[in-house]
């Protein structure tokens, strides 16, 4: 079911022609011309289309692929290769941000919201008094429509209240929620990070296989003044992130 395209377009007419042919097949990927798994045109096709000679297209190619961006299959022709794995790493960020850094559109299915009493993980990790209620998001977290993670994020009901009340606004960034409604800035967060597998109900909405391998992640994130304001259980698909640490020598 791959998708073979064919392109009209202006010219080109630079100087350094294959440089100029891998930048435009760049953009053209980035902006959803040819999407992952699709064959790209042939090398013929795409010259007598851009105006170039065939070594031209050759290597740009040649580059694209150095570059992990398409995968050219003797035989076959030259096809656009998924993103590789996200970046998880030592800087707090939000989902929607990692992912609009790679040229995707972040989006959010509501699984569960509802505000309730936490578990005694959740009120030790927050720091709460008895009796305490926390807002209780869980969504399915989406890249260009590819379901990609299950976050739940449990935040202290006292310092946002009504925060579930517009579902709508609860599809964005709940960093940037937090930021725009309520003035609260995450400024530091603790994650743990272990390995896991995917369990059925997991599967289903992950699109991938029961038992294929997770990253489970556990966050704090703290405000500047070290008021923990939103603890975070997430699933990750291993298979579409990793997690970098960047470390340093004691001196």
């Amino acid at each position: 079911n791959q998708k073979i395209h064919t392109i009209k377009m202006s010219r080109i007419s630079r100087t350094n022609v294959s440089d100029e042919v891998a930048n435009w097949l760049s953009a053209s990927i980035k902006g959803g011309r040819f999407k992952p798994g699709d064959r790209l045109p042939s090398v013929a096709q795409l010259a007598k289309d851009l105006g170039v000679g065939q070594s031209s297209v050759r290597e740009a190619l040649r580059h694209q692929q150095a570059l992990g961006i398409v995968e050219m299959r003797q035989g076959k022709g030259t096809f656009v290769n998924r993103p590789g794995p996200i970046q998880l790493g030592s800087h707090v960020t939000s989902f929607s941000g990692v992912v609009r850094e790679r040229g995707m559109n972040p989006g959010a299915r509501l699984l569960r919201c509802e505000v309730a009493l936490p578990d005694d993980e959740v009120k030790s990790s927050l720091a709460l008094d008895d009796g305490e209620q926390v807002n209780v998001l869980q969504r399915l977290r989406l890249a260009d429509d590819e379901p990609l993670a299950i976050e739940t994020s449990y935040t202290p009901y006292r310092l946002f209240p009504q925060l579930l009340d517009d579902r709508q606004s609860l599809e964005g960034s709940l960093y940037e929620l937090l930021a725009a409604r309520y003035d609260t800035v995450v400024a530091v967060a603790r994650q743990t990070v272990g390995a896991g597998l995917i369990a059925k109900g997991q599967s289903r909405l992950l699109k991938v296989a029961v038992g294929q391998p997770a990253l489970e992640m556990r966050t704090i994130a703290y405000r500047a003044d070290g008021t923990a304001i939103e603890y975070g259980r997430s699933i990750y698909r291993a298979d579409r992130y990793q997690y970098t640490v960047v470390l340093h020598r004691r001196t």
